[in-house]
């Protein structure tokens, strides 16, 4: 198994789940290719035996009114990328309805609670020309409502500080347009043959890697600013973020301690640190 990503949902109640996502290498036939599987704390340092939550993965669990809400992607739908799930007890999961189709081709998926308002905000890929989708949930049709923000922001995470909707996550350093450009290039050197990895000019490849970096973004109606970035470069970002007091604790990971300069296929594979930042926003 390969596990990673784990999500944590706490409430009030004391109550404290864990969500991980497992990928079965090799594959096995007759098995879902991912699970994520839940825990649940019995006490301090007991936790329950895992039990299976879906064939797909999930990203951050919310209690929203009544219920526990997610967003999963790999959800084994064929019409849908990203399907939202919902549960009374976080342990039987169900899907209600499709966030995001097939073809805008969705990924990481952070639903906020705004007031009673649910929204989505997701990653994308080339179906949404990679830009970052936000959806609202209207709950009397069990439908979402979607618009592009028009900004390229990988695995987002959303939080509140003030009155302000915060968005953090990775970006590129360079233009969206750039991005675009030069992440033709980075699937020829990293998926492509030989024979086309070996005609890929490296600098190009060193700038699309080089400029991936995790951004913090205030929310202007559906459109991202950029307020700051936090030190990191190349596989990095996947942030989380907790209010501590007046502070904001973010954590992500990054390999910009350890980033080389890439001449051939595999240069890029260093280890990532995980970094843990304390923040006070302005007004």
């Amino acid at each position: 198994m390969d596990n990673r990503d784990p999500k944590f949902l706490y409430h009030s109640d004391d109550r404290l789940m864990l969500f991980d996502v497992c990928v079965r290498v090799p594959q096995q036939p007759g098995h879902p290719e991912v699970m994520t599987y839940g825990f649940e704390r019995l006490g301090p340092g007991r936790w329950s035996d895992p039990f299976e939550c879906g064939p797909c993965v999930f990203w951050r669990p919310r209690k929203w009114r009544e219920q526990y809400v997610v967003a999963v992607y790999r959800w084994p739908a064929e019409d849908a990328s990203v399907t939202f799930l919902s549960s009374r007890d976080a342990r039987n999961w169900k899907a209600i309805s499709t966030v995001l189709p097939r073809e805008a081709e969705g990924d990481e998926t952070d639903l906020f609670v705004d007031n009673e308002k649910l929204v989505a905000f997701s990653r994308a890929e080339k179906g949404s020309r990679f830009k970052m989708l936000i959806s609202t949930f209207i709950p009397s049709d069990n439908r979402w409502e979607t618009v592009s923000s028009g900004r390229i922001i990988q695995a987002p995470c959303v939080f509140k500080v003030g009155e302000r909707t915060m968005v953090s996550g990775r970006y590129c350093a360079q233009s969206d347009e750039r991005f675009r450009e030069l992440e033709k290039d980075w699937k020829k050197f990293t998926q492509g043959t030989t024979e086309e990895a070996f005609e890929v000019d490296p600098a190009r490849v060193e700038a699309y890697h080089h400029g991936l970096r995790t951004g913090i973004f205030v929310m202007d109606g559906t459109r991202p600013r950029l307020v700051m970035e936090l030190l990191s470069a190349g596989d990095s970002s996947y942030t989380g973020v907790v209010q501590y007091g007046d502070e904001y604790v973010i954590s992500d990971y990054s390999m910009h301690e350890y980033y080389p300069e890439i001449k051939r296929p595999r240069d890029w594979e260093t280890p990532c640190d995980i970094y843990v930042s304390r923040i006070r926003f302005g007004n």
